[in-house]
């Protein structure tokens, strides 16, 4: 089961090598794009679902504080109150989609990455960096810089700012690249350029809903 995972991109990669003329780093690219434009409408339903809710909690926030302070002492009336309170206003658990997005994406995912790693082994250079199957520090600061483009463009940023928390992902982004083997930098670059277009249509099309 497993080799389905990995010999199928495997093939791919290979034969998208094969067209681009021998360039594996931008074979890894375009799979990339391929796979995460394939995803695109998943993952951006799945994101407006989740931007919705979270103003639909901004909104309620008022009633949540006054519920726990009547039920302090109690959580188990305190957790039937806030369900009903939910079902009132419509507030969904939110898990369903993002885990069936989570359950797409992992498998994929993984099995993409074992097969650029047995990929890059043998690959040689792309653009600047000398060899795909080591580390590319500017290839981390790229990827940490779309990263950072997509964390401003998220319709959320004005209540993510007001915590440090919330730019950890760029660091962390910056942090695993520089020490992956370039090959697989360049795939988690071209997942992240689609990541920043994700973002670009969220803040769209939440705009738009807005002024409905």
């Amino acid at each position: 089961m497993w080799s389905m995972f990995v010999d199928g991109p495997s093939s791919l990669l290979a034969q998208l090598a094969t067209w681009l003329d021998g360039s594996y780093g931008l074979a890894v690219i375009v799979l990339a794009l391929l796979v995460r434009l394939a995803l695109l409408p998943m993952t951006l339903k799945t994101a407006e679902q989740n931007w919705w809710r979270q103003q639909q909690l901004l909104a309620l926030k008022p009633k949540l504080a006054r519920l726990n302070e009547r039920h302090a002492g109690d959580p188990a009336a305190k957790a039937e109150a806030m369900q009903a309170l939910y079902r009132e206003h419509g507030v969904s658990g939110g898990l369903g989609s993002s885990l069936l997005v989570a359950l797409v994406q992992a498998p994929l995912g993984a099995g993409i990455y074992a097969a650029i790693r047995q990929g890059v082994a043998g690959a040689g250079s792309f653009l600047w960096i000398p060899k795909l199957a080591r580390p590319d520090v500017m290839l981390a600061l790229v990827v940490g810089l779309l990263s950072f483009a997509a964390l401003l463009l998220n319709p959320a940023m004005s209540e993510q700012a007001r915590t440090l928390l919330h730019w950890l992902p760029v660091v962390v982004s910056f942090l695993v690249v520089w020490h992956l083997a370039a090959g697989l930098g360049l795939y988690w670059a071209g997942s992240s350029g689609v990541n920043l277009l994700q973002m670009a249509l969220l803040r769209r099309r939440v705009r738009h809903r807005a002024r409905r």
